[in-house]
């Protein structure tokens, strides 16, 4: 029985579907950094704050420079649950894509 079981376990567990994280996108004004933390406005005035942003994205705009300020910018980014230090759960927002418009 038990070696039917663990039989079982690892039948299904090799069926399990990868997780797949969607990216979103959003078109708003570069407002400037802060402690590591990227800041922009949406068009509806609402703030957004970016905790992460991939390499390629930094290779491409260097957000520490004072100049885009003010640009405005389509970010693709995903949202991923992480533990704060008061131990609660609170979505970050990583930037995996910047395309800075005209």
């Amino acid at each position: 029985m038990k070696t039917l079981f663990i039989s079982l376990v690892l039948i299904f567990s090799s069926f399990s579907v990868p997780i797949v994280q969607e990216s979103e996108q959003v078109t708003a004004t570069y407002v400037g950094m802060e402690d590591d933390v990227y800041y922009f406005t949406d068009t509806d005035g609402f703030s957004m704050e970016f905790h992460n942003i991939n390499q390629e994205a930094l290779d491409s705009f260097d957000l520490s420079d004072d100049k885009y300020k003010g640009a405005v910018f389509t970010i693709t980014y995903i949202s991923e649950p992480e533990i704060d230090e008061l131990d609660e759960e609170v979505m970050v927002n990583s930037i995996i894509g910047l395309k800075m418009m005209q």
